[in-house]
Order: structure tokens, then sequence, then C-alpha cells
């Protein structure tokens, strides 16, 4: 039998999971608010910002998964993209049957000033208003959905064809960026695609309920030197603090994962 997955959000990585799904026995559901953006088997149109219930395709899901977006960078869009849309969610999913409602998270959670090996096992302080939105968010996930809920926290995302680093050192200024510690945290888009099939090939969201994905930890000036292939680091940047902050995603290399 055909696995039922309901993506709400349905964007730039959820299209990457479809591929990774492609000739296995799912069928993929996608909601989003630009239908004509995306390609996806099955994609209607839903814009939570519109405060409307959506009606789900399917009375039956193995999965639920949520890709948050805020509505701009401010502290009212935050909330209006993590904490308003999952009320609205719970009331569509209110005569809806499914395992498991996997909300898609942010390594933000945890402040600048937590140092060290960060895993699932540290409690998160963080240290401006989007983490503590973001945090607040898990927290209504768990309120909601519960044993049925599983959280995945990313590290910044990254892909091919982006590269702040490139549009900052083509744009510089002359002032130079304050770097917040030594290690930038990162996943590839394509990879966090690849945990998520994972999760769901495994059904890890049956025993678990909180992932940090996060591919490897680099220094700045290393990513620095492998971007450019110049020894010029100082030039741009300030890195005064030199305390490791390392995001550890152990526990899905336990579980089997391989980055």
């Amino acid at each position: 039998m055909k696995k039922n997955i309901l993506i709400i959000g349905f964007g730039d990585l959820a299209q990457r999971l479809e591929k990774q799904l492609l000739d296995k026995d799912v069928i993929i559901y996608g909601l989003t608010r630009s239908p004509k953006k995306y390609k996806g088997s099955k994609l209607k149109e839903w814009d939570w910002l519109n405060q409307e219930p959506f009606k789900a395709p399917e009375k039956k899901f193995d999965s639920v998964i949520f890709f948050p977006k805020p509505a701009d960078f401010s502290e009212s869009g935050y909330k209006l993209g993590f904490i308003e849309p999952l009320k609205i969610i719970n009331k569509s999913l209110k005569d809806i049957e499914f395992k498991s409602f996997i909300g898609i998270s942010s390594t933000r959670v945890y402040g600048t000033h937590q140092e060290g090996k960060l895993s699932e096992l540290n409690a998160p302080e963080p240290s401006d208003y989007r983490g503590s939105i973001i945090l607040e968010y898990e927290k209504l996930i768990q309120s909601l959905f519960q044993s049925n809920s599983l959280i995945l926290r990313l590290s910044g995302l990254y892909d091919d064809n982006t590269n702040w680093l490139k549009d900052f050192i083509k744009n510089f200024n002359g002032v130079k960026r304050d770097l917040p510690n030594k290690y930038l945290n990162r996943l590839h888009r394509d990879e966090c695609a690849r945990i998520l099939a994972f999760v769901l090939k495994e059904e890890l969201y049956l025993n678990n309920h909180l992932f940090n994905c996060s591919s490897s930890s680099i220094t700045y000036e290393e990513y620095f030197k492998s971007v450019t292939g110049s020894e010029d680091f100082k030039k741009y940047f300030n890195n005064t603090n030199d305390s490791i902050r390392k995001i550890s995603s152990e526990r899905l290399r336990e579980l089997g994962f391989e980055f």
C-alpha cells in the first residue's frame, strides 16, 4: 500500500524530497502559496496568511510535514509564519488521521552564547526574537500533536547556486562583518531532503521527537579559503570570538544516516 504524505508549505526543499522519493511507494500531496512556482505531482494552493483552514485531499496520511516561512523578517512576520499557521493547520487536521506531524525548525533556537558541542540534550537559550519565536513554535507543535510530533532542527541551509560569502565579497563596501564564533554549521539542501526521506523510510517519527540536522562544522576561515582560494580572510571579517560551537547530529548518525 502506498504511503500518503502531506507537505504544507511546499517549496524548494519539498521538491528535492519528492525527487528522493520517486519510484517509492509514496504519494506526495502539497499545499503551497506559490503553485505556479513549484512543480509537484499533486499541488494545491493554500495561503495560511488568509487565516482560512484548508481541505485535506485525503482522510488519512502517514505523515504531515510543515515547512514554515516567515511572512517577513520582523518579529510579527516570524509569528505570522511560524505560530499562526500551526493553529490553522491543527484546525484543518481535526478530522484527519495521521501517524506523525513533522515540523521543520532551526538551530537558531540555540543562542549565540551557547558554546561547545550542542546536541538535542542541550536546552535552547535563544538570544534574539527569531530564536525565541521558533522555540515557541516547537513547543506548540509538541503541545498540539504530542507523541505524534517530530521536530527537525536544520542548521544553515545552502546549495550550489547560492553563496552568501561570494555575494558579500562582491558587494564589499569596506566594512568588515563581525562573526559570532569560529565555526560555521551548515546543511546542504539536498542533504536535508535525504534526511527527510530517511526519516520517512525508517519511520523514525514513531520513537523520536527531535533531531538536530547539521552535516558539517567548518571554521569561517577554512570556508573562506575553500570558496575564494585567498588568504585575505581578515580583510573582510572580524572573528575575535574563538569559542567552539558545533551542532551535533550524532543521534541521526547512530540511527544509520550517513552524511
